[in-house]
């Protein structure tokens, strides 16, 4: 209880705590950072093995149909066999 008596005790007393508990945290850190590596380091390699695909792709070319012109989209109707269609949509 003397070191709250003596702003300059109390001081030192401070400085002595932090500096023991840097040392120990920095203990478990490297403790931790060798453990990280040995994990890293002991992992079993997989090979992969790499296959490149030599044959040409035909492209796609759009299909004709309806495109709505309207910003906010079109109503949709349906007719009397169940498919769906717009009255507004052009047909490109």
């Amino acid at each position: 209880m003397s070191f709250f008596l003596s702003p300059f005790i109390f001081v030192f007393e401070l400085i002595g705590f932090l500096i023991s508990a840097v040392f120990v945290y920095g203990l478990a850190l490297i403790v931790a950072i060798t453990i990280l590596w040995y994990g890293i380091s002991t992992m079993p390699k997989t090979e992969t093995e790499y296959v490149y695909i030599t044959e040409v792709v035909e492209t796609v070319k759009e299909m004709p149909g309806l495109v709505c012109n309207q910003i906010s989209g079109c109503r949709v109707w349906w007719d009397k066999n169940g498919v769906e269609y717009c009255p507004t949509c052009v047909n490109k």
